[in-house]
């Protein structure tokens, strides 16, 4: 699996956890994933900035087209997720900050590295259970943490 690094990058959709300080994966854009014969929700995880603010633009894009006014119209979903194109602050994340947002997550899967969501999509996605992936996540955060007592 790649994609494991010191840091990540979210976008910001607006706070609503109960606390300010609280940071949970339902505060950060998430879309609709094709799971077996069906759809879920994940998480959008980045791997580089620029890839975040590449869907940011992407977002802008939509808000702009006939496209995201039809969706208005019809409840204001585009890939199964409200989208604001004033509300997408790239967030950084380091590894342990990303584990706490997916350990206490109940956004059953992780897009990891999205195309930019007003482009089409060419490759296969890497979708990733979240308890799978925030387990290997640990894992590794652990591996790096004892090879940096070694």
């Amino acid at each position: 699996m790649s994609g494991w690094q010191d840091r990540y990058w979210l976008i910001e959709r607006g706070r609503i956890g109960p606390e300010a300080s609280e940071t949970l994966a339902e505060d950060f854009v998430c879309c609709e994933v094709p799971v077996e014969e069906d759809f879920a929700r994940a998480l959008e995880v980045f791997t580089s900035r620029e890839g975040a603010e590449a869907e940011v633009r992407g977002i802008e894009s939509l808000a702009r087209t006939k496209h995201l006014h039809m969706a208005g119209v019809h409840g204001g979903w585009v890939r199964g997720e409200a989208y604001d194109a004033a509300s997408g602050e790239v967030v950084e994340l380091s590894g342990p900050e990303l584990f706490d947002v997916l350990d206490s997550s109940s956004v059953p899967y992780v897009l990891l590295d999205p195309p930019p969501v007003d482009r089409p999509v060419t490759e296969r996605l890497h979708i990733e259970s979240t308890p799978a992936f925030a387990k290997e996540l640990r894992r590794r955060l652990i591996g790096a943490v004892s090879e940096g007592w070694t």
